[in-house]
């Protein structure tokens, strides 16, 4: 039984090359912050995203957006 997942699991990601449909992807949103005075806004559109049953993630981490952005893809 879990060979026969493991199998489907396989030809999904080779189908879509990685790239999930929106409704199969592991985070359909991710906020970033432009700088740190953006951090609570974020923080507040992330828990509603999250209440409205959206899967979102927040980096509020202290580094470059262009890398916030790299990261993300």
């Amino acid at each position: 039984m879990s060979g026969s997942f493991e199998r489907f699991v396989a030809i999904l990601i080779e189908h879509f090359a990685g790239a999930f449909p929106l409704w199969l992807s592991p985070e359909q949103v991710r906020v970033l912050p432009i700088a740190d005075a953006q951090n609570d806004a974020a923080r507040a559109l992330h828990e509603a995203l999250r209440n409205a049953g959206v899967r979102s993630h927040l980096d509020d981490r202290n580094q470059t957006l262009n890398y916030k952005i790299r990261e993300g893809e």
